[in-house]
C-alpha cells in the first residue's frame, strides 16, 4: 500500500469522524502517525483594577504652594499605574528627601502595582528639588513625581 495524499486525508477525516487522538499506519516501511492537535482553554477573570484618582491639579498646586516653576525643570515620571511610597515599609525611612543628590540607578521610590513592589530608580546623577506626591497616593502612567536637576 502507498501512503499518499488521499491516503492522508482520508485518515485525518477520521480522527475528526470518531474523536480520536492519533493514528498510525505504517506500509512498506513507511509509517505516518497523524496527532490530534491539544487544545487548551484559557478562562480569563476579571481583574479589580483599584479606581486611580485622577492628579489633575496637583502640579499646579505645588507650583502655587512652593513657587517652583516645573515647566523649566527635569522631572521623574510614573512607569505605572499604582500606591506610590516613599519608604521600603512603613516606618522605615524615606529612600531620598528633597535637596538628595542621587546616583544612577539609586532608588527613588516604590509604586506597588497588583501586590507588586516596583522600584523607581534614578536614570541618572540628579538632585531631587522637590517631591511632587504625599506618600500612600495613587499615580498613573506619566504622572510626575519629583523635580530634578
Amino acid at each position: 500500500m502507498k501512503i499518499d495524499v488521499k491516503t492522508i486525508r482520508e485518515l485525518a477525516g477520521n480522527i475528526e469522524k470518531y474523536n480520536l487522538n492519533e493514528i498510525s499506519l505504517e506500509s512498506e516501511g513507511v509509517k505516518l502517525v497523524l496527532k490530534k492537535e491539544k487544545l487548551v482553554q484559557v478562562e480569563t477573570l476579571p481583574v479589580q483594577i483599584p479606581a486611580v484618582q485622577p492628579s489633575t491639579g496637583v502640579v499646579e498646586e505645588v507650583q502655587e504652594r512652593e513657587g517652583v516653576d516645573i515647566q523649566e525643570k527635569e522631572y521623574i515620571t510614573a512607569p505605572m499605574v499604582g500606591t506610590f511610597y516613599r519608604s521600603s515599609a512603613p516606618g522605615n525611612p524615606a529612600f531620598i528627601e528633597e535637596g538628595d543628590t542621587v546616583s544612577n540607578g539609586e532608588t527613588l521610590c516604590i509604586i506597588e502595582a497588583m501586590k507588586l513592589m516596583n522600584e523607581v530608580k534614578a536614570s541618572k546623577k540628579c538632585k531631587v528639588v522637590k517631591i511632587l506626591v504625599e506618600d500612600g497616593q495613587i499615580v498613573k502612567k506619566g504622572d510626575k513625581l519629583f523635580v530634578i536637576e
